[in-house]
């Protein structure tokens, strides 16, 4: 229905050209125009009927006919874009370029949409031209650089994709975040080749752009830990996990790893055991007591009660679970409230049902669902979680 909307805009355009011609009150163009407003309609029919190439041979007789209608086969080809119909808008929008007496603006909005037809298709380097050309005539329109960008990152380009970041305006964190990036990316590849002298170059270079990107330090680790120098690797492991948390789950087994090297390990306790502190996380708060429960496996247990009293957690639990069996640890100060209270946070964030169709799910049946608009697809969930 949307495709018929934007159709039947086109409309106004036929009526507005009448209009127009009937208004200079000249009987020669007063004629062209009914033609014109007769081509349209036909065109329309065409479409409108599924017949998309009788239609296109209509709208391409039409733009030589009148030079007022660029807009209107800009949304046309656009149309075929939207409808996966790539020859179709690709052929549209070439045929629109060619026409003389365009505006810088109108051939300008043609090269774009034209690219625009090429990425769909995957022809990157047909897009890349194009993109390349609107940037260098408008510099400050940032569309075609961000086009760009796109290309590059999906051809892996990191060197191209940082000259176009640094075309940018600084207008705020987002182009430093995502030259550290790209800078990354590129010290990530020169690892995989043993090329340290490259990576150091490029983490240099993040850290530059982005002082507080923890994957650059994360990557200046991973640096430290292929020359074995396993203090420093911890360093920078540790500050990456400072910066952000979520990366202790990526390296928390190389920091234990480094500080069994360095044979440190009352400096891996006391940084676990602030990590516990400052963090909710239920991975370290399990690797501290892991490292507890080699001499003290009661300990270990009372030290996750009582962070599970204040946030459950089913791996929580079944690391309780697994101190029962494996250490003899004694539960009895665990209270049946908490497991409950564990098991109905852990249902109530689950849906009931789900759609057989689409994948729709919720609490609520529907026979009708409201996603895919079928009758009788929807199935209560069944599995661990479920029936």
């Amino acid at each position: 229905m949307a495709e018929l909307a934007l159709l039947f805009l086109l409309l106004p355009v036929a009526a507005a050209t009448g209009w127009w011609v009937a208004r200079r009150g000249e009987r020669a163009r007063r004629s062209r125009s009914s033609a014109l407003s007769s081509s349209y309609f036909r065109g329309l029919n065409y479409l409108l009927n599924e017949q998309p190439d009788k239609a296109i041979e209509v709208f391409l007789e039409l733009a030589d006919i009148n030079p007022d209608t660029v807009e209107t086969h800009l949304a046309l080809g656009n149309l075929f874009r939207r409808r996966g119909e790539m020859d179709k808008a690709i052929r549209f929008h070439k045929h629109i370029m060619t026409r003389p007496n365009l505006s810088d603006e109108q051939r300008a909005l043609a090269l774009y949409e034209l690219g625009e037809d090429y990425m769909q298709a995957g022809l990157l380097d047909r897009a890349e031209r194009l993109f390349r050309e609107l940037a260098e005539h408008d510099s400050n329109n940032v569309v075609p650089t961000r086009q760009l960008l796109s290309i590059y990152q999906q051809e892996k380009d990191w060197e191209q994709a940082i000259e176009m970041a640094r075309t940018l305006r600084e207008d705020g964190p987002e182009r430093g975040e995502l030259i550290a990036q790209f800078q990354c990316e590129i010290a990530a590849q020169a690892l995989n080749d043993n090329d340290t002298e490259r990576a150091r170059q490029a983490l240099r270079q993040a850290r530059r752009y982005d002082p507080r990107n923890p994957r650059a330090r994360l990557l200046e680790g991973d640096l430290a830990w292929s020359m074995e120098d396993w203090s420093r690797a911890a360093d920078h492991y540790r500050a990456a996990c400072d910066l952000d948390a979520d990366c202790l789950i990526q390296v928390l087994e190389r920091i234990i790893e480094c500080h069994r090297r360095v044979d440190d390990p009352d400096a891996l306790d006391d940084w676990l055991q602030t990590v516990v502190e400052r963090s909710p996380m239920t991975t370290p708060l399990i690797a501290l007591a892991q490292r507890r429960a080699a001499n003290d496996p009661q300990g270990a247990a009372d030290l996750v009660l009582d962070r599970m009293a204040r946030r459950p957690t089913v791996r929580g639990l079944k690391y309780l679970m697994s101190l029962l069996v494996s250490e003899g640890a004694r539960l009895d100060r665990i209270d049946p409230a908490l497991v409950g209270d564990l098991l109905d946070r852990l249902l109530s964030d689950q849906p009931l049902y789900r759609c057989q169709h689409c994948g729709f799910s919720g609490t609520s049946y529907h026979w009708l669902c409201p996603s895919c608009r079928r009758w009788n697809t929807t199935r209560a969930i069944r599995g661990i979680l479920g029936e």
